[in-house]
């Protein structure tokens, strides 16, 4: 990060471009949404709406099938929660197209004869909510388009040659948004006629409503997606000076953008997922600033292109593109370089981090303690599901609980999910911060390096309690041994200090779990 930032080559720079100071950048960001428009509590209030509309109904409509059994039908509870992740989805990568669906989803709650009033009103309520949230998002980026233009003055510059005539991505979200709509138009074909053994006609309406939902949000993507890119492309468009870096934030897959005059690169304002293009663009240098001149105005969901140097000897033009709409980011603490000294140091998991995992681990075992004991088992089918989460989610439960890396003078010792890696200072390659994880590179052909996943704290959680997750202080300091061998411990860490996996164990007990769901349940 004390590094000068790598500077644009002359010829790539247009004529008359400004710069993006600081000053013009924190106006930008004033302008931000609300916190009481994020997706998550305008989903959660939805989410809360509809447990209501449930907990309202007359007896019947979901814990009884109205037989005497009381059995829940977890076929449409799975169903739900995957609509439930589709549609946080929707509000947060498309706010306009929400709203306008909100006050429907209002209306048909008010005025449906079979829905409680108390309950028809709860949902309103919720929905009016999330569409108020949407709009007010939609309007604060509008607001930042239109500062943006101000800040970039009169001038407008087309694209670089290599972008103007491409078509932007998207096939992918085209392709599964046509698949989902062919499996909605079977199952609603299917539904009446009631042809399958294992799932009946108000299952497979569940199946297509889902189908249809999925299949509709992936299509809107793929025209979303088109949209911004023509926009781009259809003519002439202001540009900034900025810098820009490949990671080194919360997620070294993407690339920040920052102001022309934040040489520390600690106040990132914008971030998305870029692509280089084709012909003569270079792979840039990582976790390294570089000039760039940034085309288009810069505000959440729209598209940027980037031009800079790629930052080797020999100096090359970068261009890259957005593959995904650009989302706003906030300020960041400045990482601490490690005091060198004998001792040495680790990095493991935090309360919230072991609290989590233990979660995770009691909800599977009161599931199907609940469904064994309680509700008195659930088709076979039904019992699947479930099976694959409680096995598939060892490795997450795993390393949320146990993780650890240890630094001594010999190297890096990371505990995964089944044993302890050694990485020898001489055999790091780079340490990868992506998703919710981070992976440890070796060098070296067939070299295992280690890979640890589910412990990053989203940036909204962080920044709520005011600290840095831990496992973000770990890519920090061994980014920062790696760069100076000064600073890496001179003592030896004993075997017990570096940590112990718990995977085996945790498979033993998840494997019987599912087990008795299998055959008792």
């Amino acid at each position: 990060m004390d590094q000068a930032p790598v500077p644009l080559l002359p010829e790539l720079v247009p004529v008359h471009a400004v710069a993006w100071l600081s000053s013009d950048a924190e106006r930008w960001r004033v302008l931000r949404p609300g916190r009481w428009a994020h997706p998550i509590p305008t989903v959660l209030a939805l989410v809360l709406a509809s447990m209501a509309v449930l907990w309202l109904a007359p007896e019947g409509d979901y814990f009884c099938d109205g037989q005497g059994s009381c059995t829940p039908d977890w076929l449409t509870t799975i169903m739900g929660a995957l609509v439930v992740a589709a549609v946080y989805r929707g509000v947060r990568l498309l706010p306009l197209a929400t709203a306008a669906v909100l006050p429907l989803v209002a209306v048909r709650a008010l005025f449906d004869p079979d829905t409680p009033t108390a309950a028809g009103i709860t949902m309103a309520v919720a929905a009016c909510y999330a569409c108020l949230g949407c709009l007010h998002r939609v309007a604060a980026a509008r607001r930042q388009r239109r500062l943006a233009v101000e800040v970039a003055g009169p001038g407008r510059y087309p694209l670089p040659g290599a972008l103007r005539t491409r078509p932007g991505d998207g096939g992918e979200q085209f392709g599964c948004g046509i698949v989902m709509i062919l499996v909605a138009v079977l199952a609603f074909v299917l539904g009446p006629l009631d042809v399958t053994a294992w799932m009946g006609t108000e299952d497979l309406q569940w199946v297509a409503f889902f189908g249809t939902v999925i299949g509709l949000l992936n299509l809107a993507y793929y025209v979303r997606d088109r949209r911004r890119a023509a926009a781009l492309r259809q003519g002439p468009v202001p540009v900034l000076r900025v810098l820009v870096r490949e990671g080194g934030g919360w997620n070294d897959r993407r690339t920040y953008v920052f102001a022309a005059d934040d040489v520390e690169g600690c106040r990132p304002l914008l971030s998305c997922y870029a692509r280089i293009t084709d012909g003569e663009s270079r792979i840039p240098v990582r976790n390294q600033l570089r000039e760039a001149v940034l085309f288009g105005p810069p505000h959440p969901g729209g598209g940027l292109v980037l031009v800079s140097s790629d930052g080797q000897q020999a100096p090359r033009p970068c261009i890259e593109y957005d593959i995904g709409p650009a989302r706003q980011e906030y300020p960041d603490n400045r990482p601490e370089t490690p005091a060198p000294g004998a001792a040495t140091l680790s990095w493991g998991p935090g309360i919230g981090s072991r609290w989590c995992a233990v979660l995770i681990q009691g909800t599977w075992i009161a599931f199907v303690v609940g469904d064994l004991a309680v509700f008195g088992g659930m088709p076979f089918v039904g019992r699947v599901l479930p099976v694959i989460f409680i096995l598939g989610s060892i490795p997450l439960i795993a390393t949320q609980f146990s993780w650890r890396v240890t630094a001594d003078s010999a190297g890096l010792w990371a505990v995964g999910v089944r044993r302890v890696r050694h990485i020898p200072w001489d055999e790091l390659s780079q340490v990868w911060l992506w998703g919710r994880g981070f992976r440890i590179d070796r060098s070296g052909e067939g070299a295992p390096g280690a890979e640890i996943f589910g412990v990053v704290a989203p940036a909204w959680l962080s920044r709520r309690y005011r600290r840095r997750p831990e496992a973000l202080l770990a890519v920090d300091g061994i980014r920062a041994l790696q760069a100076d061998p000064a600073l890496r411990p001179t003592g030896r860490s004993a075997p017990a200090d570096r940590g112990r996996p718990v995977g085996l164990a945790l498979l033993v007990v998840n494997a019987a779990l599912a087990l008795a769901l299998l055959v008792f349940g």
